[in-house]
């Protein structure tokens, strides 16, 4: 049997992230904790420490301690050392947010798009206002990690956006074109990436089986079983939202007609509510809509919410349209990934996620295999709008070594 040598610098850069991931999951630790919790020797341990002090990425502080003698020296991650960027690509807009090297959230911006969102006008926009944002900060674009891009589709581990249908792009080299135009490591992230921020959030959810379902300008689910993201063989695991629903039903941009995502993402259901009201749909929304004019689908979604919270009938009957349809995917998914926890997201789902969460249990009765035995705790996700950014800065942080 031949021995293959251990390549003892990519060890090194592997405990070097251990032991960073380890800091940031539990802000301060002595290097004995350090030892226990990831079966090093003292000598290994002292020299992985001692680099990554000489790089600027941990520092040291006195410990406090009720025994006699000397205080423990605990271990913190310099939050300053490097900063990574998390950006996320909608129709809507381009959100960017920038943060420290615990994955603290500095600063943020919120860029809203014209109707064009094509792929020069996006990447126009990103090359102008990011050095702009970095400045903003103060910040030396030199000591950016990488910088993360999340983005409803299919993307390829080379970066390559092979479908989104909700921007409408195809065969786009994204990471290749983006990190010619700003000069730092970029790395492309489908939106499962917002479950890490929702864990993050709630350690707890570590050891649930997850299905986090989210209805904003496309539909999508992320699954997360066993301690893993689940991802399938070509990343496409989760895609609940090209379910179809009506074979006759409208195209979505997928190609195909009637998927779930054609029938109750939230820029089809602004136009929806916007032809109803043009056709004559009695609704508080038909004085609101004017008052408020308004080209995003999230501010017409946002006026809809308000009026189901008014018992407008017309609000409520969309209301009930949407819950039809998602309950028919929510079941497909429970049967087929056997969840124990269900997290709703996205700005259709938070209008009224208390009734969709019912409905949904509801539905189960006679959509759900053994309905009876199950028992699923559904619950509205906590990031809100933020949860990309923060879930792609933590992915960066992950993936990239600072070397």
């Amino acid at each position: 049997m031949k021995n293959t040598p251990i390549d003892s610098r990519l060890a090194g850069q592997r405990n070097e992230r251990l032991i960073l991931s380890l800091l940031r999951e539990h802000g301060e630790l002595s290097q004995t904790q350090l030892c226990r919790m990831i079966a090093l020797g003292s000598s290994t341990a002292s020299s992985i420490v001692s680099r990554l002090r000489d790089k600027g990425l941990v520092i040291e502080t006195q410990g406090q301690s009720d025994k006699r003698g000397p205080k423990p020296i605990l271990l913190k991650i310099n939050p300053s050392s490097r900063y990574v960027a998390g950006i996320e690509i909608n129709p809507s807009y381009i959100h960017i947010g920038l943060f420290d090297f615990t994955a603290g959230l500095l600063i943020k911006s919120k860029l809203q798009l014209t109707a064009s969102h094509t792929v020069d006008y996006v990447l126009d926009t990103i090359e102008r206002q990011f050095p702009a944002i970095v400045k903003k900060l103060n910040g030396d674009q030199e000591k950016i990690l990488g910088i993360g891009i999340t983005l409803s589709g299919s993307v390829s581990p080379q970066g390559i956006v092979q479908l989104s249908s909700t921007l409408g792009w195809k065969q786009v080299p994204l990471k290749e074109m983006l990190e010619l135009r700003l000069k730092n490591k970029v790395l492309i992230y489908g939106t499962r990436v917002r479950l890490m921020a929702e864990i993050a959030q709630e350690p707890e959810l570590q050891s649930r089986n997850i299905l986090y379902i989210n209805v904003a300008n496309g539909v999508g689910a992320n699954i997360y079983m066993d301690g893993k993201l689940m991802t399938g063989s070509t990343g496409r695991c989760g895609e609940i939202g090209h379910i179809i629903y009506d074979p006759d039903g409208p195209v979505c941009g997928c190609g195909h007609n009637g998927c779930l995502e054609s029938l109750i993402s939230g820029p089809i259901l602004a136009d929806k509510i916007r032809k109803d009201i043009h056709d004559g749909a009695k609704s508080i929304l038909s004085d609101w809509l004017v008052k408020q004019p308004s080209e995003m689908p999230e501010d017409v979604v946002d006026l809809w919410g308000k009026a189901i919270e008014q018992q407008d009938e017309y609000a409520l009957q969309v209301r009930d349209y949407v819950a039809e349809r998602l309950n028919h995917a929510a079941a497909a998914a429970i049967n087929t990934f056997d969840p124990d926890t269900i997290i709703l997201a996205g700005y259709v789902c938070r209008q009224c996620t208390g009734f969709f969460a019912e409905s949904i249990r509801q539905a189960m009765n006679g959509l759900v295999y053994d309905s009876p035995w199950r028992d699923i705790r559904i619950m509205a996700a906590r990031c809100g709008e933020e949860s990309l950014i923060k879930g792609v800065a933590m992915s960066i942080l992950q993936d990239i070594h600072p070397i």
